[in-house]
């Protein structure tokens, strides 16, 4: 119990600004009133997965995406007119890594390229997308209209697969 809760503090402690800094980013000034929810959200889910006894081996990317993914959670749940699409309404998702020929710690790498050369509005509207929003929640959530949230998503995936696609053909050039 000791050992789990010193490991909780230090991971909390190593990486407060990263997690805020994720949640801030969904959250917006619109939602700026659930931080304090959405921070104990992602302290609780470290808590339990830390108890489950399960690794995380990659602390940093964890923690951002488990930030990410509770803050859109979070904000779902106190906006019940986001509802969820049918499965049939979901847009086509980026190509598994066999695929694209990248293996997970350089797709990470390439999204963060990506992402650190659009401009904030590309860069929250990829970020929504990846996280699960559809065009209809990000235009919802960043208060766009629908077709603005589905050309800046549009855009900014059509940029992150033709960066994949270099890279795939790079490592290909590296590798012969």
């Amino acid at each position: 119990m000791t050992h789990r809760r010193s490991e909780f503090d230090e991971l909390v402690t190593q990486h407060a600004r990263l997690m805020s800094s994720a949640i801030r980013r969904v959250c917006g000034r619109r939602h700026q009133v659930l931080v304090p929810d959405v921070e104990q959200e992602v302290r609780l889910a470290l808590w339990k997965r830390l108890g489950s006894g399960k690794k995380i081996d990659y602390p940093i990317s964890y923690l951002y995406k488990m930030a990410l993914t509770t803050a859109l959670a979070v904000v779902r749940k106190h906006r019940p007119d986001l509802l969820l699409p049918m499965e049939e309404e979901r847009p086509e998702r980026l190509p598994p890594p066999a695929e694209d020929g990248l293996e997970p710690v350089e797709r990470s790498r390439l999204i963060d390229e990506v992402l650190a050369s659009l401009d904030i509005d590309e860069a929250r509207a990829l970020r929504a997308y990846l996280a699960g929003f559809n065009h209809r929640e990000t235009a919802e959530l960043f208060g766009w209209s629908e077709s603005v949230a589905r050309h800046r998503i549009y855009r900014t995936l059509e940029l992150l697969r033709e960066r994949a696609a270099a890279n795939s053909k790079q490592g290909e050039v590296v590798n012969s």
